[in-house]
């Protein structure tokens, strides 16, 4: 009876973990703030946006996030991914085009206005769907333009 227990809590532990598992694009960029006179509201704006070329799907239209001064990193959730790859009416197995790009909003103006921009990353390789699961969608070091 104990062999049982243990045999479920392990089966129940592996499902949740796999369930529990977060689909990110990792995303890191210079440490620069484009000579923003930073008065306490100022941000990074991270933007990612995701198209399954395979099936001429937009997954993630522009999801963007602010980060605060002084991060120069930050893993965007983007669990539209995960959803997608668990989609079984999909017709092709899904081959993710992944972009990337960061803005500096300079809080000099109300609101705060975009002052600079990075060229953006277009991962050179399409991303699947065990790309993400394995936490394999990192950019390089974004570069301010």
């Amino acid at each position: 009876m104990k062999k049982i227990l243990l045999f479920v809590a392990a089966l129940l532990f592996s499902a949740a973990s796999v369930f529990s598992q977060e689909y990110v694009v990792s995303v890191s960029w210079e440490h620069n703030e484009c000579n923003c006179l930073d008065q306490g509201n100022s941000y990074y704006g991270v933007k990612v946006v995701i198209y399954d070329d395979a099936n001429d799907v937009t997954v993630v239209a522009g999801k963007e996030v602010k980060v605060d001064f002084g991060t120069y990193t930050v893993d965007v959730s983007v669990p539209e991914v995960n959803q997608h790859c668990a989609d079984t009416t999909l017709q092709f197995t899904p081959s993710y085009k992944v972009w990337a790009g960061v803005s500096v909003f300079c809080d000099n103006t109300n609101p705060p206005e975009s002052i600079c921009t990075t060229g953006g990353y277009t991962f050179p390789t399409n991303k699947t769907c065990s790309d993400f699961a394995n936490e394999d969608v990192e950019t390089p070091i974004l570069e301010f333009e």
